[in-house]
């Protein structure tokens, strides 16, 4: 029942990856046939963002899922659209992108009581902030039991959530992303992190034929991005350069707590990211030229400390 949302899931602390060469697919990378190929001088690592980075599923998810079903339940006397934009925002362009569900309906519920204040509203803030800041699933379920309550209609967004997550076609994944991974050296060890459980995000790189692309794929069970990274240099992946791509605020703040690089995939603008990442900025880090930015740096940035994104 919780499945896709996951706002009361528990997820492990990061656990590590060894130095042998792995991965879950069984299979050693190869460069394709016909693809350019990037010589790495010194053996580099490239940890990269599953969801919303090399798959279009941060999308797909909110817009076809979340945003719906928040609409529907929560609008309140304000015009559905306006809460599907605001949804849209909060989900894709702010810095709560790629948060749990429950992260971004708290911060969708804080800001339409700011435009129109409700008691209603308020109660259920105050319900998501006792269970984000200390999670119990059998006191939500229980509380969930009465009629109206707040409990209730978060049981059912949640519900509501879920089953329209069960139709989902498949993630489309960005031809860009793979034709850049096709395009690595041996000498580029590749991990991935997914939000996704682990099985999951292993069947969809697999199904998209990127099963032989990566050398460890981590899914939710590892740990965040952040705690994930900070494990793996612990237990034998400590060497220059690092280089992190993503899109999310998770991503950069895991750049930031080992000192790696970070190339940002910006949203709505992801096909020429990677073209640029392909062309011009793995290749000069390849070459040492570490000063070099993004043309995506600093719409990231205003992403990143963006309380509800474009148009709010």
């Amino acid at each position: 029942m919780l499945r896709g949302t996951r706002l009361l899931e528990i997820i492990p602390a990061a656990t590590t990856a060894g130095r042998k060469r792995y991965r879950p697919s069984g299979r050693p990378r190869s460069v394709a046939p016909g693809a350019a190929v990037w010589t790495a001088p010194r053996r580099t690592l490239l940890v990269i963002e599953s969801e919303g980075a090399v798959f279009d599923s941060l999308r797909q998810r909110h817009e076809a899922c979340y945003m719906p079903s928040f609409a529907a339940l929560f609008a309140w006397g304000v015009d559905p659209f306006v809460c599907s934009a605001l949804w849209r925002s909060l989900a894709l362009s702010s810095r709560t992108r790629g948060e749990e569900p429950a992260v971004i309906l708290l911060a969708a519920l804080r800001r339409l009581n700011r435009i129109m204040p409700s008691v209603r509203r308020s109660a259920f803030v105050s319900v998501l902030e006792a269970q984000i800041r200390d999670p119990d699933p059998q006191a939500l379920i229980q509380a969930a039991r009465k009629e109206g309550s707040p409990e209730c209609l978060i049981m059912e967004w949640m519900r509501t959530s879920d089953s329209l997550l069960s139709e989902l076609e498949p993630a489309p994944l960005f031809s860009e992303a793979a034709a850049f991974l096709a395009g690595l050296s041996p000498e580029t060890e590749v991990l991935v992190h997914s939000s996704l459980s682990e099985a999951a995000a292993l069947n969809r790189w697999e199904t998209a034929g990127l099963g032989s692309s990566f050398l460890r794929l981590a899914g939710s069970e590892r740990g965040s991005f952040p705690d994930y990274l900070r494990a793996a240099l612990k237990n034998g992946y400590d060497f220059c350069p690092i280089l992190v791509v993503g899109t999310t605020a998770s991503a950069w703040q895991a750049a930031q707590n080992v000192g790696a690089r970070f190339f940002p995939i910006l949203p709505g603008a992801e096909a020429e990211a990677w073209k640029e990442l392909s062309g011009e900025y793995f290749p000069a880090l390849l070459k040492g030229r570490t000063a070099l930015a993004s043309r995506g740096a600093q719409d990231f940035m205003r992403m990143l400390f963006s309380e509800t994104g474009k148009g709010f």
